[in-house]
């Protein structure tokens, strides 16, 4: 079923009793009972401490959870002066149509920012929002990208994959290419909210990689923010990233193809501007299963190794 909103009837209707806003700050959320109040706590006292003056929208986009989820986020009492609304999202599933809805929030309240935080994070502080929202509000920047400090086993997509080819392609050395927490102004909520991609495999299955490449190829002007640690839910590499790895590759290389123009153009990489953070945290270990992995390969090397001599050049078999 083709929908042109994101928005639930009930949804617009209390973004239409709230009238405008001048922050929304977006958490998608699907199955994250234990940690959406800590999140939701964090945002509230961030936007107390920082932007009280400011007229603020705290926006739950949930994925049908099946636990207590929007339980836990609608009895979460935030601070009177601002707005809560925790929303079920329509359309296809996954955090793409969840962040679809936030975008539309945002511009149908007529926000000058819109942040996005991840629901399972358990290192997220109250100045979490200002490191985000600050370079949009104050610097005119467009879009703020995240970067912090992790575990060298953890963000093994990113460090290996993802940062090197953004890099190399587009010339920004935008550390965390797929953060799940970033900001960005009223025009690129816009321009993401109007794009034909929300019913189709980018959307479910790789917007943060979608949302960084049309902000640099847009001409958006870009920088990042340091938010220190990043504690989550961290994905043992050998476990859970096949899936995600496919999914992530895919769109970079969809991407490529429709940017290739942008890219052929470009000769040498510059960094952008850094917010944020300025201390040094050190990092939770990620313990990872080497024996799992060993496995993986074993069993990877047995399904396709006649593959792989198709694709490897003799040189590369010793």
């Amino acid at each position: 079923m083709h929908c042109n909103t994101a928005l639930r009837g009930y949804t617009a209707k209390r973004i239409e009793e709230i009238e405008s806003a001048d922050i929304l700050v977006g958490i998608p959320c699907y199955n994250s009972e234990t940690t959406i109040a800590h999140v939701i706590q964090m945002v509230t006292h961030g936007l107390a401490k920082h932007y009280k003056e400011r007229r603020a929208v705290i926006f739950i986009a949930d994925g049908g959870s099946t636990d207590d989820s929007r339980e836990a986020a609608r009895e979460f009492q935030i601070k009177p002066w601002q707005e809560k609304i925790v929303s079920i999202y329509r359309g296809t599933a996954g955090k793409g149509t969840a962040l679809r809805s936030v975008f539309e929030a945002a511009n149908r309240l007529g926000v000058q920012a819109c942040a996005v935080v991840d629901s399972d994070l358990r290192s997220i502080t109250p100045d979490w929002v200002k490191y985000l929202l600050y370079p949009v509000l104050e610097k005119g920047y467009q879009f703020v990208a995240p970067v912090y400090v992790r575990h060298k086993y953890d963000g093994t997509i990113t460090n290996n994959i993802v940062y090197n080819l953004t890099r190399a392609l587009y010339g920004k050395r935008i550390r965390q290419p797929i953060g799940g927490d970033f900001a960005l102004s009223s025009e690129v909520a816009r321009f993401y909210a109007e794009q034909d991609v929300w019913e189709t495999d980018v959307a479910r299955y790789g917007i943060d990689i979608w949302m960084t490449t049309n902000a640099i190829t847009q001409g958006f002007r870009i920088c990042q923010s340091n938010l220190g640690v990043k504690v989550h839910d961290a994905k043992d590499p050998g476990q859970h990233l096949g899936t995600m790895f496919r999914q992530v590759v895919w769109t970079i290389f969809f991407l490529m193809e429709k940017y290739e123009n942008y890219w052929k153009g470009i000769r040498e990489s510059e960094p952008v501007e850094t917010f944020g953070f300025e201390d040094y945290l050190e990092p939770e270990a990620v313990k990872v299963d080497l024996e799992g992995m060993v496995q993986h390969f074993k069993i990877g090397f047995q399904q396709f190794s006649a593959l792989w001599k198709e694709i490897f050049c003799s040189s590369n078999s010793r």
